[in-house]
């Protein structure tokens, strides 16, 4: 229980600094603006298909998206989390705390989460407007957001581990961004191998192949187990290189 509160105090602590500041806002803002916008879009255009599904023509294809942006908005979000404390030199006070360093990882963890959860929730708009219009296919809805917040959580970890490497927020934020694009790229590449067995494998190692499955109202066990052990390797990782201070 003690263990748990000093993470939450960290936590709170973070998520107070970061509303403190314009950037959440902004973010928040030109999020719900592009959304906004793409929503719309694809409302007009499923009126005019008449053998697309609303899910097929509006569902899947804002998942879609919303799950893209989150590659560029997280490594933003995540940027400071590290780079800025070793830049203040408030890492080695924070470290020498009653906190230890699993702890304090799990602390800014929780409070990026909470900052991207913020940002997401303002999409909850979409399904209120979609059940205006008599639709009833909920279960992919959520089994979509599920998708999304086990996606946004794994972006997370990397952003942490990347700005555990380094003091310059723009060098961490380019790293996450480079390596969440890569597991994107990945997926893509993997399809001109004729070694099917190859494919399956590395595909499996991606964050998209998982988070297809949501979008199409597939709760799979293996998914929730990939990205269970896709944060602790990342945290493992992020651990480690705070450890690395000491050597």
């Amino acid at each position: 229980m003690i263990y748990c509160k000093k993470i939450m105090v960290l936590a709170k602590k973070e998520l107070r600094d970061a509303f403190s500041s314009p950037l959440v806002y902004v973010l928040a803002g030109l999020f719900s603006l592009m959304m906004g916008w793409l929503f719309f879009n694809y409302l007009v255009q499923s009126k005019q298909m008449t053998t697309t599904t609303m899910t097929m023509g509006v569902i899947t294809p804002i998942f879609g998206n919303i799950n893209f942006i989150f590659i560029f908005l997280c490594p933003l979000i995540t940027m400071r989390s590290f780079a800025e404390e070793k830049k203040q030199h408030t890492l080695d006070l924070l470290l020498r705390s009653e906190l230890t360093e699993m702890q304090i990882i799990l602390g800014k963890f929780i409070s990026n989460v909470a900052m991207v959860l913020f940002m997401l929730s303002l999409t909850l708009l979409f399904p209120l407007i979609l059940s205006f219009s008599g639709y009833s296919d909920w279960g992919v809805v959520w089994s979509s957001y599920l998708g999304i917040v086990l996606s946004i959580m794994a972006y997370t970890a990397v952003g942490l581990f990347c700005s555990s490497l380094t003091d310059n927020q723009i060098v961490a934020s380019l790293l996450t961004f480079c390596i969440l694009l890569g597991s994107m790229l990945l997926v893509i590449s993997v399809n001109a191998t004729n070694n099917y067995l190859l494919a399956l494998m590395v595909q499996y190692l991606t964050i998209p192949f998982h988070y297809e499955g949501f979008t199409r109202g597939l709760l799979r066990s293996y998914s929730v187990v990939y990205f269970l052990s896709f944060y602790a390797f990342f945290f493992l990782l992020t651990l480690k290189s705070l450890q690395s201070r000491k050597w």
